[in-house]
């Protein structure tokens, strides 16, 4: 969650996000997970693709998440970012079926640096990817799953990354 802020942040500082809505959208980072709490572990932690019901099992994180952080007042303004991040810039994803900006911007940044995550950092049902090749994939879902104005934004950021650079994807 900590590296999800870190590239969430710099996407919006890129789009020029008060020092308040940077905060918001750290503390919605660290929580964007946290409904997998109720995920079970070896749902969590199963090497290898998840069966249909593994599968709805761990789609009900995000609504785990919105349910989990409505017990606190002072965390229901992060509810959006926590169970909108699977929706899919096409209307495909979950658990509500948005489409495009109708996603809260807060989730549709956090969608993108957390997919960036989740393929360049090592998990036990499978090995990272190179950065590199995380980069092609995120344009390659761009205007489908991700935002393609947030994964431009986000390719700007990593260019100005002194170690990811070269990384990028030529013509990006």
């Amino acid at each position: 969650s900590t590296r999800v802020a870190k590239w969430s942040l710099k996407i919006g500082k890129a789009l020029g996000f008060s020092r308040r809505e940077l905060e918001d959208l750290e503390v919605a980072c660290l929580f964007h997970d946290v409904g997998k709490l109720k995920t079970p572990d070896l749902v969590l932690l199963k090497e290898g693709p998840l069966n249909p019901t593994e599968h709805i099992e761990m789609s009900n994180h995000p609504e785990h998440g919105a349910a989990i952080l409505s017990r606190a007042k002072s965390l229901k303004k992060y509810i959006p970012a926590v169970r909108h991040r699977h929706e899919w810039f096409n209307g495909e994803g979950y658990p509500d079926g948005l489409r495009g900006e109708d996603i809260p911007l807060h989730a549709a940044i956090i969608t993108v640096a957390d997919s960036y995550d989740a393929m360049t950092s090592s998990r036990p049902y499978k090995i990272p990817r190179a950065p590199e090749e995380a980069l092609r994939e995120l344009y390659r879902f761009a205007g489908k799953q991700f935002d393609p104005r947030i994964v431009e934004i986000f390719c700007q950021v990593i260019s100005s990354h002194p170690t990811l650079k070269e990384h990028l994807p030529s013509g990006g």
